[in-house]
């Protein structure tokens, strides 16, 4: 067992991608979380047990300064396809450090259309808010978890949680 482990550093660019197009770089992202709904159990009390074949809701964030046309093309409430892509700074043991890159893959609707703030002197500030039905994160080119609402597919660190559903069904 390795005693130190490498140190992941600052975020050096992000990009936004939908449908295959660039439509924001250096935009905060908030991906999803991945919460299984819990059970509860009786003994010596209660026990919440998770259910990986049931997921609470999903959402991405994006918060991008000032509204431009890219932005514009995510702003509509149909599914589209969303990537992510980013750079962190990671320090290896040895003292060495190297770029690695990142991916999230998101099937997602958008909640509504973005507002706008315009003040005089400063930039304004755009949140967009997204149901996300399929998530799938990579993180140097390994995948961490793909979460797949409507193929009812939980699959983390390579542990697929739901395979053996179908085949008692």
């Amino acid at each position: 067992m390795p005693k130190y482990l490498d140190l992941r550093g600052p975020i050096a660019a992000c990009t936004i991608y939908a449908g295959g197009e660039l439509v924001a770089r250096d935009v905060t992202v908030t991906l999803p979380a991945v919460t299984p709904t819990t059970g509860e159990l009786k003994g010596m009390g209660t026990i919440e047990m998770p259910n990986p074949t049931q997921l609470e809701a999903m959402e991405l964030a994006l918060t991008k300064q000032g509204i431009d046309r890219e932005l514009g093309k995510l702003a509509n409430m149909k599914a589209q396809d969303i990537e992510v892509r980013w750079v962190q700074d990671v320090m290896k043991s040895d003292g060495t450090t190297a770029p690695e890159g990142c991916k999230a893959f998101m099937r997602a609707i958008s909640k509504g259309l973005p507002g706008l703030s315009v003040e005089p002197g400063s930039v304004s500030e755009n949140e967009m808010t997204f149901s996300v039905l399929r998530y799938q994160l990579f993180v140097g080119g390994k995948e961490i978890v793909l979460a797949d609402k409507l193929n009812a597919i939980l699959r983390a660190n390579g542990k697929n949680y739901t395979s053996g559903i179908d085949s008692l069904l």
